[in-house]
C-alpha cells in the first residue's frame, strides 16, 4: 500500500451537465486533451442511460472490456505518466 500513497495522481472531473449532448461534448474534450498527454484511448465516454447513477459519464481504462460510471464525474489519472517529458 506504501507504493500507492508515493505515486502521483492528477484528479480530471467533467462538469456537471444535464443533457447528454453536453456530456459527449465534455467527453470528447477531455479525451482531446489527454490524447495530447499520451493516452492513446478515449476513456471518457457518454451515455443516456446509466444503471446505477445519472450523470451520463463512463469510464473505461481501455484494458479490459469493463467500465465504471462515473457517480462523482471524475477519474484519477497517473500524473508521472501524464507530465513524462516527451522524446525528441
Amino acid at each position: 500500500m506504501e507504493n500507492k500513497m508515493s505515486e502521483k495522481r492528477v484528479w480530471i472531473e467533467l462538469d456537471k451537465v444535464d443533457n447528454f449532448n453536453d456530456a459527449k461534448e465534455n467527453c470528447e474534450l477531455a479525451n482531446q486533451m489527454l490524447s495530447k498527454l499520451g493516452v492513446n484511448h478515449n476513456p471518457f465516454y457518454a451515455v443516456k442511460n446509466q444503471k446505477y447513477t445519472n450523470t451520463f459519464y463512463n469510464f473505461s481504462d481501455g484494458k479490459a472490456a469493463g467500465f465504471t460510471e462515473l457517480d462523482d464525474r471524475g477519474k484519477w489519472f497517473n500524473l508521472s505518466y501524464l507530465g513524462k517529458k516527451e522524446e525528441k
